[in-house]
């Protein structure tokens, strides 16, 4: 039973970061992470009181963010 237990809880952190994984990841603030949830740029996902993210979906925005940091911020330079 614990076995089950452990690979399932395995399975979770391989599919879905919590809020401030997710945020790390993308090396973002709170704010900037918050408005791409609010539209619509990241999906969240709720179970009650938990929001979880795919973290998929993480892992490919940060593969763009270079790209997207170099097309609407072509002033910046990191």
């Amino acid at each position: 039973m614990i076995k089950k237990y452990e690979e399932q809880l395995l399975l979770l952190d391989n599919m879905f970061l919590s809020t401030q994984e997710a945020i790390d990841c993308l090396e973002v603030s709170k704010q900037c992470f918050h408005s791409l949830v609010a539209r619509g740029k990241i999906q969240k996902i709720r179970k009650g009181s938990a929001v979880l993210y795919y973290a998929d979906e993480i892992m490919e925005r940060k593969r763009q963010q270079p790209w997207l940091r170099q097309k609407y911020r072509p002033f910046q330079e990191e």
